[in-house]
């Protein structure tokens, strides 16, 4: 982000980013990921817990001091699984940024061209996900811009030729009729910036 300051040198200023851009998106994301790791949890803790049963019972005098000792250690480890779930969650957050701050732009993008600005182009962040769809969608609006800049020149062009013959015939309705195309021609293309 840039400033102007009284003396026209360009200062650097810092725009607070908002995380949660696509929200909907966004949390389907988060909740997938998280959804895997306590899945991932669950799993590691039932096997692990199973086997400690299996060998609880096959061998009861052996492993009740280990038990005892694992018991004990339930709330450490059940505060542990806490904070990396919360660091699952920020993780989660920033990754579906990623992709989501990128399909924010897109869309604002597509109504920007759909208002009919033609010279739009989409320029992502460094690290953001989607680049190539980028890249693909300015090119896109390139050809795009080069095509109807094109035909408005030939509209132009036309709608000329048709006022330099209405200026050239005697036929009062004859004129009029293509004056009036000239001005329709005119119009083709209007509605883009190009």
């Amino acid at each position: 982000m840039e400033n102007k300051t009284e003396a026209g040198r360009t200062q650097a200023t810092w725009k607070r980013s908002t995380i949660m851009v696509k929200k909907g998106l966004q949390y389907k994301y988060m909740a997938m990921i998280v959804l895997s790791v306590l899945a991932g949890f669950l799993i590691v803790g039932l096997e692990v817990g199973l086997n400690l049963w299996t060998m609880l019972h096959k061998h009861p005098g052996v492993v009740q001091p280990l038990m005892d000792d694992i018991v004990a250690m339930v709330p450490l480890a059940l505060l542990k699984m806490a904070i990396y779930l919360v660091i699952v969650v920020i993780v989660s957050m920033v990754i579906s940024h990623r992709m989501a701050g990128p399909l924010f732009k897109f869309e604002k993008s597509a109504g920007t061209v759909a208002g009919g600005d033609l010279t739009h182009r989409v320029f992502l962040r460094k690290g953001d996900h989607l680049v190539e769809l980028q890249d693909e969608f300015n090119k896109m609006m390139v050809s795009i811009h080069s095509k109807v800049k094109d035909d408005r020149l030939a509209a132009q062009h036309a709608a000329s030729k048709l006022r330099e013959l209405a200026a050239k015939t005697q036929d009062p309705a004859l004129r009029d009729e293509l004056e009036k195309t000239a001005e329709e021609i005119s119009k083709i293309t209007a509605g883009f910036i190009v």
